[in-house]
């Protein structure tokens, strides 16, 4: 019997769909490098220095003394000095106010362990110091210490810290903690007293495209091009953005503006080598790919076998497997099963079907829940007319473990239906909106039902 190679569109535009998503999943935000030093920044830090009588500790006269002595070193630039001068004195064990100062200069002179332990020591003395509670935050931030800190930033609010800097990591914290409604909110309270601070700008904007408003975050991200044209992290996430849209086209041209001055990173070499494979010098592409491929030590190895993926169901099978042989050294071990299914399909999309099956059922035997191995050996015997064996690999296949596990469930429900088992299809398919809604297969349940119903008119007759 002639076999039947084409791929049943239905699951194709769910495995592509799967693929999507995961590509446009918003990854945590990342702060710009030079943060910590803006001037905005820089501006609240300094006023950090500044009493606030009602939520500090009591400053006696000795301590007032002291921080004058001390003032007096830090606007001559001797910030070391000042710093010793603090630590010699008897006060910086009894005073939080002295540990407090200690904690900001050190914070200062990139002594970050030394800057945390002493705002440590100055909220345990006095546990409403609002200051040091903020700056702590800070220098855990900086450390991208982010789940720590946000409790901090939290509660420096909650004393009535309102300036930009403060609301700005307090949203970003939020952001990286996957609440995105929250930082949305952050962000937006920052560019009150910090307007022009791309940081939150950029913020808001990534905020809105993990909640799907994409076309609010469009508008933030061109705006804030507008302004600064020549930004490269504005312009990566545009580009994103772009192709999470499907506006290919565009993100082409992002990624290359970035190529051309010298601003792309290495990771975004697959990017933008897969945009040029789809819409624009299908020479160039596999150039990018293979130049990122021959940095194998630096790259991501998810991503890359991932593309590879994607190639396969595009069916640029030659391609895909050049691609999948070469970065097979730079594999861990944990990578090799991925490394494995891959072959094997490839192996089944081009006549080797007998080793791909082999491949398939030795991955299965040691990891039984693998729903996207157990998914691609079900679509071959689905293929090759033996529905049976299908159909309960299928069934596994959606019970287990894997990028694919739903692809298996509606493979599963169209085999019923190839079958002319309706009412076993029409409860898979109500399962699988139930956790997939989906315009096309609402529809596809809508038909089988149809079917149904003149199947029992007929057999009714």
């Amino acid at each position: 019997m002639k076999k039947n190679y084409q791929i049943i569109p239905l699951c194709t535009a769910v495995m592509l769909m799967l693929f999507a998503s995961r590509l446009a999943a918003v990854e945590p935000l990342p702060l710009a490098r030079d943060y910590w030093r803006s001037d905005g920044f820089v501006k609240a830090f300094n006023g950090s220095y500044r009493i606030n009588a009602r939520l500090e500790p009591y400053v006696d006269t000795p301590q007032r003394k002291l921080l004058i002595e001390v003032q007096k070193l830090m606007a001559k630039g001797q910030r070391k000095a000042a710093l010793s001068k603090l630590k010699a004195s008897p006060l910086a064990k009894s005073s939080a106010a002295i540990m407090y100062n200690i904690g900001n200069i050190a914070f200062e002179l990139g002594n970050l362990e030394l800057a945390e332990k002493q705002y440590r020591a100055a909220i345990k003395k006095f546990p409403s110091f609002r200051r040091a509670i903020q700056n702590l935050a800070f220098v855990l931030s900086n450390q991208e210490k982010y789940r720590a800190a946000l409790p901090l930033l939290t509660e420096a609010v909650r004393l009535g810290a309102q300036d930009g800097s403060v609301l700005g990591l307090l949203g970003y914290c939020q952001q990286q903690d996957g609440n995105f409604t929250a930082a949305l909110q952050a962000f937006k309270m920052a560019q009150l007293t910090e307007p022009e601070n791309a940081d939150w700008i950029v913020g808001e904007a990534y905020c809105h495209q993990a909640l799907g408003e994409n076309r609010k975050a469009l508008n933030l991200y061109e705006r804030l091009l507008k302004r600064q044209p020549n930004d490269a992290r504005t312009t990566r996430l545009l580009a994103n953005l772009y192709r999470q849209l499907g506006h290919d086209a565009d993100a082409l041209a992002a990624l290359e503006w970035l190529r051309r001055t010298g601003k792309l990173e290495a990771h975004d070499l697959l990017t933008l080598g897969e945009l040029h494979l789809q819409t624009g010098s299908r020479k160039l592409g596999i150039a990018l790919i293979k130049k990122q491929l021959a940095t194998a030590k630096k790259l991501s190895t998810s991503g890359v076998l991932d593309l590879i993926q994607r190639l396969i169901m595009q069916r640029e099978l030659a391609l895909a497997e050049d691609f999948l042989h070469t970065i097979q050294p730079a594999l861990r071990e944990t990578k090799q099963s991925q490394f494995q299914r891959l072959a094997a399909w490839i192996m089944l999309e081009t006549d080797r079907e007998e080793q791909g099956v082999k491949m398939l059922e030795e991955i299965i035997k040691k990891h039984p829940l693998d729903a996207d191995s157990l998914y691609l050996l079900a679509r071959h015997h689905d293929r090759n007319n033996h529905p049976e064996r299908a159909l309960l690999l299928y069934q596994q296949a959606s019970h287990g473990k894997g990028a694919f596990k739903p692809a298996a469930s509606l493979a599963r429900a169209k085999l019923l239906v190839k079958m002319l088992r309706y009412d076993d299809a029409i409860q898979q398919l109500t399962t699988y909106l139930k956790s997939h809604p989906s315009a096309d297969v609402r529809q596809y349940l809508e038909a089988v039902k149809k079917l149904q119903a003149a199947s029992e008119s007929k057999n009714g007759n």
